[in-house]
């Protein structure tokens, strides 16, 4: 999608959220959320294979940065409709060779989403108001800003002794008789052989937390969240997972 179309998602996005906040009750705490944290994305899937044959089955770490409009329902329940950017993807390596020929690579797929989300809130006060526990689930959908493959390979020739089974070979520069070569690429999705993905992402979040109530208009939140894609986003059948880690202010304006 070209940016003038990522432009007008993200205006529709806030006029959205707007409008949300505009409707809730007048009488309700409703809550701005500023958050930000960080997450660890892996791809899941029997077909996730990178360039190099093998699986994208490390983790891949990103930032996650959102703002949120929380609307009470009734009693405890309430509803948080948020967007934000989430930074998803997953990271694979090959173990350093123990033949003279040295190659060590690793593949890191790097997403992008812009994300909304709509989740249940089920709280419970505690410490006479001021302390908040809270436990999240609802659905998400990204839309895919960008997505590339970055790769990181080192190729050393070994003129010294051989490397015992087991154990490593690490290309320095202060070995003796071992020179190396180091090259970065970074490919879109759908170059070389590299899978392409849809343009957007449908999961199920889910976790909790707990929020500290630092005045009468503002609280300190902390959360742990699991986000599953449900949707297939290529056709290796590759689904996103992330957990994040994530804290932010809230500020009541109801």
């Amino acid at each position: 999608m070209s940016a003038g179309r990522y432009s007008a998602l993200a205006a529709a996005s806030i006029a959205i959220l707007v409008i949300t906040l505009t409707a809730a009750p007048l009488g309700a705490q409703t809550t701005i959320g500023l958050r930000a944290g960080i997450g660890s994305a892996t791809l899941s899937g029997d077909g996730s294979a990178a360039p190099t044959g093998t699986t994208f089955e490390d983790s891949r770490s990103g930032v996650v940065l959102g703002i949120d409009a929380g609307i009470p329902l009734s009693g405890p329940l309430g509803v948080r409709i948020g967007m934000g950017l989430a930074q998803k993807g997953g990271a694979a390596g090959l173990p350093a060779s123990i033949t003279t020929g040295r190659l060590n690579t690793q593949s890191i797929a790097q997403m992008d989403y812009l994300q909304f989300s709509a989740l249940l809130r089920a709280s419970s006060d505690a410490e006479g108001g001021n302390l908040n526990f809270g436990i999240l689930v609802g659905p998400y959908v990204g839309l895919n800003l960008s997505c590339n493959v970055a790769l990181s390979t080192a190729q050393g020739r070994d003129t010294g002794p051989p490397v015992p089974p087991g154990i490593p070979n690490r290309v320095s520069a202060g070995q003796v008789g071992r020179t190396s070569v180091a090259q970065d690429t970074k490919l879109e999705c759908g170059e070389d052989g590299t899978s392409e993905v849809t343009s957007s992402d449908f999961g199920l979040a889910f976790g909790g937390g707990f929020e500290v109530k630092l005045s009468d208009s503002m609280s300190l939140g902390f959360e742990l969240i699991y986000a599953m894609g449900l949707s297939e986003i290529d056709d290796d059948g590759q689904k996103n997972r992330q957990v994040l880690f994530q804290s932010g202010l809230m500020f009541a304006i109801g």
